[in-house]
């Protein structure tokens, strides 16, 4: 069914008007649930294709440009909302379980006012609470079965280091977060920075998907890619998980003296480098003691949150 509606114009202030809005009160252009289906859209998508599956899913015609200005006018009003509602915090704090704080850092194309375009940084943070897990074994943290996250409260910014500081403290404040039981990243030292002057001292924990890929990076200068590679991995991810930093450091100083005086250079510097960086995080690789507490070793909760909005922003 086709709808056609008659707009009427005023000569003076060059504006439209169409008389049966104003009759039922529509105050804005687009409904409310016109602008929360077209918001929900580019939430999951870019605003091209959050065009095109609106236009499938609704048969509603928005250019991508459209969409966009949607988002921004909706971002603007929840911003306004949420300055002056206590319902986020209230919230927060009846959730139940431990607070963690997660942060990371992804590059996104931007378009410029002068029509250029860049890539520039966008941070992203979230302060979670989730119960306690299962105790589970160090050979079990890749099948264990965490509890999801009973609420969390994502922000993000293109912002500098100082400016996304205090963008997180003033998200610490209005959900009423004095501290947090955990903290985990990438080990970024701007992260580390950030989390300490926020949050004092905290349990950080280094991601151990990004400590596993140094090891694995490492093992492949040493052994090339084959079963000797994957066989050794396998037993530094063990004790990785078992030890922490003390075990692997016993492991790569044996390493360093097989390959004395043998003509590789290579494969000992790799070796250094490797004890090196884990020593740098040796306060962050308290795998095991997590593992058996019932705790998450990993951030793929904002790794995932960066992917997505790389995908949408892009």
């Amino acid at each position: 069914m086709t709808l056609e509606r008659c707009y009427r114009r005023c000569p003076h202030c060059k504006t439209h008007s169409f008389p049966v809005e104003v009759t039922l009160g529509l105050t804005t252009r687009y409904t409310t649930a016109l602008t929360q289906f077209a918001t929900r859209c580019c939430g999951l998508w870019s605003y091209e294709l959050a065009a095109e599956n609106l236009a499938e899913l609704a048969r509603v015609h928005l250019s991508h440009t459209t969409i966009g200005k949607i988002a921004n006018a909706t971002a603007e009003k929840i911003a306004t909302t949420m300055d002056d509602n206590p319902a986020f915090r209230e919230t927060f704090q009846k959730a139940k379980g431990r607070s963690e704080f997660y942060m990371d850092g992804t590059f996104v194309p931007i378009l410029n006012a002068d029509g250029t375009r860049e890539w520039r940084e966008m941070k992203v943070a979230a302060l979670v609470k989730r119960l306690l897990g299962m105790s589970a074994l160090p050979e079990e943290w890749g099948t264990r079965k965490l509890p999801k996250p009973s609420v969390v409260y994502a922000f993000a910014s293109i912002a500098s280091k100082e400016e996304f500081q205090e963008l997180c403290q003033q998200e610490r404040r209005r959900l009423g977060v004095g501290n947090v039981s955990s903290a985990l990243g990438d080990g970024a030292k701007w992260i580390r920075n950030i989390i300490r002057e926020v949050f004092g001292k905290t349990d950080e924990c280094l991601d151990i998907f990004h400590a596993l890929e140094h090891v694995s990076d490492c093992g492949k200068v040493l052994y090339g890619e084959g079963e000797t590679f994957t066989s050794w991995l396998d037993k530094m991810r063990l004790v990785l998980l078992s030890e922490g930093v003390a075990g692997m450091d016993r492991e790569l100083q044996s390493l360093e003296e097989e390959l004395k005086g043998k003509s590789n250079k290579l494969k000992r510097e790799s070796v250094g480098a490797l004890r090196k960086y884990l020593h740098s995080h040796a306060e962050r690789l308290n795998y095991c003691e997590r593992l058996a507490e019932g705790r998450v070793i990993g951030n793929g909760l904002i790794e995932g949150a960066c992917v997505r909005t790389w995908w949408v922003v892009g």
